[in-house]
């Protein structure tokens, strides 16, 4: 139980066996206040303070309930002068918070608001970040607490939640403050700060997505249906020399042609389209990359079937593009000497990247609270929808907003918004308006939990399977993308790290993007496709493909065909808070429920060059250890036996290997597929074992032309009454059989049934 009391101007917090105390205090007017020094005034439901000087009023409501402590405020103006408000600390015990806590066994984790890799991270760590802009998660494995303190709310002043460390290195100097900037606060007005929650249990992961719920509940979030499938061919980028245009309408006919029926839907065209690539030249048309327009070559995307999606640096204005620059001077974000802010020091992209790095533009920054930056935007977005544009990539967008990315400013022009989320979120709300309710969002390379509610999808890692146009002095010259090497920026190890640190956000404040661009196709190796693959099949998110679809050879299709369709659901990583930087989390996992059954999935990474052996407890997965389980990998095809209580994985070195358990219930029972990564949440519909017949039988449905296999165990003591067509082996351990049943797919479900009978 928490609990927070009031008394004197100083609040006392108690919870197990630990105390904090803190005065809450404020930046008015350019000095600090605390509220010991004001008038307090108890009322029913809250806790006021009065700076009778000031005229100022700030009340608190303070409400506890199952482990959780909410503080809300109130800020009023009662003078008859405006106030002006800077940072506000709500949170700010001093000393050691939790002296009990020893630092090696002490965790936390900050997730920042950037797409770089977040990890956890353990207390006696050096030169790690002990910030985060929302939320600060702890954990203390070895007496089982959890602490978060967090920002519910943070939508219009930048958050910080932050710590430091002691002599001894224990943590200390806890801080959570909103920051006004300098916001001026009206007379007679008031204004609700931002809600903070302190929450207290022995589960991290309850606790992160408990606060995923409550910042959803705050705002409502669009919840975009099935994740979206495209294609942009990033990796082999422009190695055939040809008119874009060609490339792109050659990829549509390859992907109906030898991907029709698994739902690619999006043709995302990436800077090629803007005349010499120049951010703010988004209604100019690069005709000698796409010469039929854009108005036509919107049509002729259509017409082949899919939905045309476009790259947009919405807050970027390139320095190669003079007359806009001066035009929107004034719309543009300033420094404290009121010069324009380069928010891309150099722009390696499109045209620019053929030029010497010394003669590259620069980027400014739109100042999102300047009707022109609004009518600017409005404007853009208008014109592409009339193109057909159903999908955009919103890039760099920490362009735009402020200290919650690099590029903090010094000005901005409406004063009545908050510098930095609120006037970030400006723009965003003016894109979506323009663009559409009925346009694909996607947020990337800037704040990820501030596009809430007018983003569809987030980046949430980096830029996994990218290639990039071949151009001397620009990213991975002389070669378009980069192979065996995990750690590199674009590989998978960055992502999925991501894609476990941002697990809880997805499908409550976004859809994550954590797997990005699905490269698959050689001179990848083998085990690096897989793992490509089964990070995109376990993210339940979107994917843009990245590979040329007319010329990839079909072993390597069929790797992208076993991720389609695509889950709606992510993967938990069980092991997030076991493997602290510079670990990190291998083990992820789903619960699969169908109306005909349960069963569940395990992916197991393995980065390192030896093997990976590794015990795990069923009971982790929500499995009993009283009862007995089956288990079957899915890229060897293999039967790893029957467990009970623990699973033990053996993985091989650079290698992912992704494991069916199903309860041994001493009848016939699917083991696995060789379909879909999840094997039989997205390819069997029905899955019925008739005790009367004494046979199992289930429908399974893959488009047209597709070949597959269901793979079935039966206990020891039975035998297939009729085997053709057929293949029946018998476990040398168990004496079980283990049967494959081969599928043919005519682009309508199949029926299939195994009868059994005493051996």
């Amino acid at each position: 139980m928490a609990r927070v009391e009031v008394c004197s101007g100083e609040f006392s917090l108690s919870f197990h066996s630990h105390t904090l105390s803190w005065i809450p205090s404020i930046e008015v007017n350019g000095g600090l206040l605390d509220i010991k020094s004001s008038c307090y005034e108890e009322e029913k439901d809250s806790f006021c303070f009065f700076f009778s000087d000031l005229g100022l009023r700030w009340r608190f409501r303070i409400v506890s309930k199952d482990g959780e402590v909410s503080i809300s405020s109130e800020l009023e103006n009662l003078s008859d002068h405006s106030l002006s408000i800077g940072k506000v600390f709500l949170f700010n015990p001093q000393g050691p918070a939790f002296p009990s806590w020893n630092s090696e066994d002490t965790l936390f984790f900050a997730p920042s608001t950037a797409q770089f890799p977040k990890q956890v991270h353990r207390l006696s760590e050096k030169n790690v970040s002990m910030a985060s802009t929302t939320t600060l998660q702890l954990y203390n494995p070895s007496v089982e607490e959890a602490i978060q303190i967090a920002f519910a709310t943070f939508f219009t002043a930048y958050t910080e939640v932050s710590f430091q460390k002691g002599k001894e290195e224990e943590l200390s100097e806890l801080r959570a403050l909103c920051d006004y900037s300098g916001w001026e606060l009206l007379s007679k007005e008031r204004k609700s700060l931002e809600t903070l929650l302190l929450s207290f249990g022995t589960s991290p992961f309850q606790q992160l997505e408990r606060w995923a719920e409550k910042v959803a509940a705050s705002l409502p979030c669009r919840q975009w249906s099935d994740p979206p499938i495209g294609w942009i061919g990033g990796a082999w980028g422009e190695r055939f020399g040809r008119i874009r245009e060609e490339a792109v309408l050659e990829n549509c006919d390859a992907i109906s042609r030898r991907l029709q029926g698994f739902s690619i839907k999006y043709i995302w065209v990436s800077i090629a389209n803007i005349e010499n690539g120049q951010p703010g030249n988004w209604l100019e048309w690069a005709y000698d990359k796409f010469p039929s327009g854009p108005e036509l070559f919107g049509r002729q995307v259509a017409e082949k079937g899919f939905i045309l999606g476009l790259w947009c640096g919405m807050f970027w204005i390139s320095s190669h593009l003079p007359a806009l620059v001066e035009k929107m001077r004034d719309a543009l974000l300033k420094d404290e000497k009121n010069e324009l802010i380069k928010v891309c020091p150099v722009w390696n992209h499109g045209d620019s990247a053929k030029l010497p790095k010394s003669e590259r533009p620069c980027c400014y920054g739109l100042d999102a609270s300047h009707p022109m930056a609004i009518e600017f935007l409005k404007h853009a977005f208008a014109g592409m929808r009339k193109w057909g544009v159903r999908y955009y990539m919103l890039d760099f967008l920490e362009g735009g907003a402020g200290a919650l990315g690099r590029f903090p400013y010094a000005q901005h022009h409406n004063p009545s918004l908050v510098a930095g989320p609120e006037v970030f979120r400006e723009g965003l709300r003016a894109v979506r308006e323009s663009a559409g309710d009925d346009t694909y969002l996607l947020a990337c390379t800037g704040p990820t939990f501030h596009s809430v509610g007018y983003a569809d999808a987030v980046r949430t890692g980096n830029d996994f399977g990218e290639g990039r146009a071949i151009h001397k002095d620009s990213f991975f010259y002389p070669a378009s993308y980069v192979i065996n090497n995990s750690s590199h920026w674009t590989a998978a190890l960055a992502a999925l790290v991501n894609q476990a640190s941002a697990y809880y956000t997805h499908r409550k404040l976004y859809l994550n993007d954590s797997g990005n661009v699905l490269t698959v196709d050689k001179p990848l190796p083998l085990k690096d496709a897989r793992i490509h693959a089964t990070i995109h099949a376990m993210s339940g998110g979107p994917t843009m493909l990245g590979d040329d679809i007319e010329r990839i050879d079909d072993e390597r299709l069929s790797l992208i065909k076993k991720t389609l369709p695509r889950s709606r659901d992510v993967a938990v990583p069980l092991d997030l808070f076991d493997s602290p930087s510079p670990d990190y989390p291998k083990i992820f996992h789903r619960t699969i429920t169908r109306p005909w059954g349960r069963f569940d999935v395990i992916a197991v990474y393995n980065f390192t060059d030896t093997f990976l052996s590794k015990s795990f407890l069923l009971s982790r997965c929500g499995l009993s250890s009283s009862l007995r389980f089956l288990v079957w990998e899915f890229w060897e095809s293999a039967y790893v036996g029957g467990v009970s209580e623990k699973i033990t994985f053996t993985v091989p070195p650079g290698s992912v290997a992704v494991y069916r358990i199903t309860e041994d219930r001493g009848i016939p029972v699917v083991l696995g597929t060789d379909m879909h990564l999840l094997m039989g949440e997205m390819e069997l519909f029905d899955c019925h074992w008739d005790s009367d017949t004494r046979s199992l039988s289930g429908a399974a449905f893959r488009p047209a032309g597709e070949r597959g296999s269901i793979f079935l165990s039966a206990p020891s003591g039975l035998k297939v009454k009729d085997h053709r067509g057929l293949s029946v082996a018998k476990d040398g351990r168990d004496d079980s059989l283990i049967i494959r049943v081969p599928l043919i797919f005519e682009g309508k479900p199949i029926f299939w049934k195994v009868g059994f009978e005493d051996a």
